[in-house]
């Protein structure tokens, strides 16, 4: 095995090992996340809208976000929209990211070409990547469907609140590069 592909096998062994404890703790301990503001009306809150695409990248072979360095405005309502072209499932490193979490509800609204649902977990067997957030102030997990084809993708919105200004990373949870995490799967989080 290649030098790089072990730095990678042993960095993500140890990204998943922070992942899994911080999720333990916050179990055993309850979460030190913000409480979810209930849903507000757009005049009361100000909104701010967020678009990430998870697509194929020839340059790596990979399905990966296009957009891995996200902003978002602290002190609003975040709508965040992914549209997920990755036709393939994969298996979770964090056993629980099939559920809904930190969200506005405990919910997101999933369209795999069938319309809209709302819903606040997927089946294990049926995600393609997550959007991951875990720190001292959030706590953060939305899973992402597959794709119904290469060219059909899945749609997912949901809503946040964020109301702590820190600069901290989201990752995927999914094991959908063959044991590795790729750039494109991770990424800075500045909450501004």
């Amino acid at each position: 095995m290649d030098p790089t592909r072990q730095l990678v096998l042993v960095v993500l062994a140890i990204a998943a090992l922070v992942v899994t404890g911080g999720f333990l703790v916050l179990s055993a301990f309850g979460s030190t996340a913000p409480t979810p503001a209930a849903s507000t009306s757009s005049t009361s809150v100000p909104t701010t809208y967020l678009n990430l695409t998870i697509a194929y990248d020839p340059g790596t072979g990979n399905y990966v976000y296009t957009n891995p360095i996200v902003t978002i405005v602290s002190h609003t309502l975040v709508v965040v929209k992914i549209t997920n072209y990755d036709p393939t499932a994969g298996s979770l490193f964090v056993p629980w990211c099939n559920h809904v979490v930190g969200t506005v509800g405990g919910t997101e609204v999933v369209n795999t070409g069938n319309g809209p649902s709302s819903v606040s977990s997927l089946p294990s067997n049926d995600i393609s990547h997550t959007f991951t957030v875990l720190d001292a102030f959030y706590n953060i997990s939305v899973p992402i469907p597959p794709a119904h084809s290469a060219s059909v993708p899945s749609i997912v919105t949901f809503e946040l609140s964020m109301n702590y200004v820190e600069a901290t990373s989201w990752a995927c949870m999914c094991n959908c590069m063959g044991g590795y995490m790729a750039a494109g799967m991770y990424g800075p989080l500045l909450i501004a």
